[in-house]
């Protein structure tokens, strides 16, 4: 036989909760902050959705029934359940727990971002942030649709209206290239004199360098790649070995890479690294996320 389904109001059971702990209705009318008469109705109705007696009451006292008793087993878990999930309900509400979605091009979890994010997660230990590394136009489209709360790209400019973009850090772009490389000795390099270069890159579909190809181009070359990689590590390790060299964020700079050097190109390839968001759909979360990024830009 099919079991029927209870549509039985949660405050029902909390009212047979207080009888079920104080066996006296009128002890327990009063620690609900009613007369008894209500209470007395509203358990009887409990009794009459259930079909079946929860109380045995007797002129001076009440006790349990079987079916009471194992009604009282499943409420106080039942309630406690509710109560840790509306707590935690409140908790997203105010931003104190809750799940971020965001997308990332890969060189942006190095360099300043990353003492940003490290500071906001040690501060919002029930947030998790969901790293998606998605390339500038797939993490557009993913915001479109929803499916990103927020998308973190460099010389992001160019934005549907209803976006904001919120720059989170100045950085530029170097030149990457082995150490014993002839344009080694220079200070600054012009972008021209890469022209005739062999370039070591990452997958335009994950990275800047959908980007960086319209740079070079509007300099009046297209960049000869001879190794496209997955890991920025072995991009490299690559150009450690002679291979090549490539145009990498400055934060790279910041580590040592054997037999690589990076140096400045003589006019700027700004490397500016955006938060996007819808800011009508922001949750409480990336609202906390974004007063973090501010505070720490």
């Amino acid at each position: 036989m099919k079991e029927r389904k209870h549509r039985i109001d949660l405050k029902l059971l909390r009212y047979f909760m207080a009888v079920a702990e104080e066996l006296h209705f009128g002890r327990a009318a009063a620690r609900l902050n009613m007369s008894q008469p209500p209470l007395s109705i509203h358990i009887k109705e409990l009794e009459q959705q259930l079909g079946t007696l929860l109380f045995v009451r007797h002129s001076r006292s009440v006790a349990l029934t079987h079916a009471g008793k194992v009604l009282m087993e499943e409420s106080r878990r039942l309630i406690d359940s509710t109560d840790q999930a509306l707590a935690r309900v409140e908790k997203i509400g105010r931003g104190e727990a809750g799940r971020i979605e965001l997308g990332v091009v890969g060189t942006a979890m190095w360099g300043r971002m990353r003492p940003m994010m490290h500071r906001f997660l040690k501060e919002n230990p029930n947030v998790e942030v969901m790293f998606r590394e998605k390339s500038p136009g797939l993490q557009m489209a993913l915001l479109e649709r929803r499916e990103l709360d927020a998308g973190i790209w460099r010389m992001a400019t160019d934005i549907p209206e209803r976006f904001t973009n919120l720059r989170l850090y100045e950085a530029s772009f170097l030149v990457a290239m082995p150490a014993e490389h002839p344009l080694a000795i220079h200070e600054r390099v012009p972008l021209d004199a890469l022209r005739n270069e062999y370039f070591v890159t990452l997958p335009s579909a994950h990275s800047d360098w959908s980007f960086l190809q319209v740079v070079c181009q509007k300099a009046g070359f297209t960049p000869m790649i001879v190794r496209e990689v997955v890991e920025p590590q072995t991009v490299l390790a690559m150009i450690s070995m002679g291979i090549g060299i490539t145009l990498m964020a400055d934060s790279y700079a910041q580590m040592h890479w054997p037999g690589v050097v990076f140096r400045p190109l003589e006019e700027r390839i700004p490397a500016d690294l955006y938060l996007v968001f819808e800011r009508q759909q922001a949750m409480p979360a990336l609202n906390k996320l974004i007063e973090t990024f501010m505070r720490e830009r």
